[in-house]
């Protein structure tokens, strides 16, 4: 057992977080989400580190919040409970690096959650998805109310969360909330994969456009074209952006390399 029930491994300047308490299907209790924001704070201060992995150990991503550890608690602990879930939640959505979900087996209640509030989540062919808190009388708690509409769609956020019903991976790859499956064996390797592709990328223009997407939600078009040109003219300043463009022009960056019949002539 790893502290805190998360172990941290580093790869290729990228932070792999696994979930690893298989024996309750990693399910989320106190101690398991302390370590996840201590992680992401490591993960800010940590320049070296420019993506994050997140992943379960054992046959599920994550089965949902700790159920014993919940019927132990009063209302206060209960309260204290909610609190770090969404100081995980706004932790991971203010941090400036990209955050992939590597999601199999089930992801269920607080683990539907804690995949929505990452950045990316792809899939293995085995996952399950569903919001059992409806059926047992609870309310969603991590933001889900805010980031899952923006994610499906109002129509579908409020069905999957009003009737709490079993998904698999095929309608959420449908309806957006994942964007690849792969076969689960191919799990680790092509989040891994993704990662160190983000990773590549200018680190600042992929901090503005988290942040963009950030603002964009909670603010009026006007205030989003405001802050996407200001980070626009912020990151065009900066050198490796000028040695991309230039070799962009030229035809040698990878993605021109990559992709010849998709681009015109330049």
């Amino acid at each position: 057992m790893t502290p805190g029930g998360l172990s941290y491994e580093m790869s290729e300047q990228i932070a792999l977080l696994r979930l690893n308490r298989p024996a309750v299907l990693n399910a989320l209790d106190p101690a398991l989400l302390v370590a996840l924001i201590e992680a992401i704070e490591q993960v800010r201060t940590n320049p070296t580190v420019r993506s994050v992995v997140v992943a379960g150990a054992g046959r599920a991503f994550c089965a949902g919040g700790d159920l014993k550890a919940m019927l132990d608690m009063d209302r206060a602990s209960f309260r204290e409970y909610i609190a770090l879930l969404q100081e995980l939640s706004w932790s991971v959505r203010a941090l400036p690096k990209p955050v992939i979900a590597a999601l199999h087996g089930y992801v269920l209640a607080g683990g539907f959650e804690l995949a929505v509030i990452c950045d990316i989540r792809i899939a293995a062919e085995d996952t399950v998805f569903g919001l059992p808190d409806t059926p047992i009388g609870l309310s969603p708690t991590s933001g889900l109310t805010y980031l899952l509409p923006r994610i499906v769609g109002a129509g579908w956020a409020r069905h999957l969360t009003l009737t709490g019903e079993r998904f698999d991976v095929r309608q959420a790859e449908r309806i957006g909330l994942v964007t690849r499956v792969v076969p689960a064996a191919d799990l680790e390797r092509e989040a891994l994969t993704l990662a160190k592709q983000l990773g590549s990328y200018p680190s600042l223009g992929v901090r503005y456009i988290k942040q963009g997407f950030a603002v964009a939600a909670d603010a009026d078009l006007q205030t989003a074209l405001i802050h996407e040109a200001d980070a626009e003219v912020a990151c065009f300043d900066t050198e490796d952006v000028r040695a991309n463009l230039r070799s962009f022009a030229l035809g040698k960056h990878s993605w021109v390399k990559d992709s010849p019949d998709q681009l015109p002539e330049l």
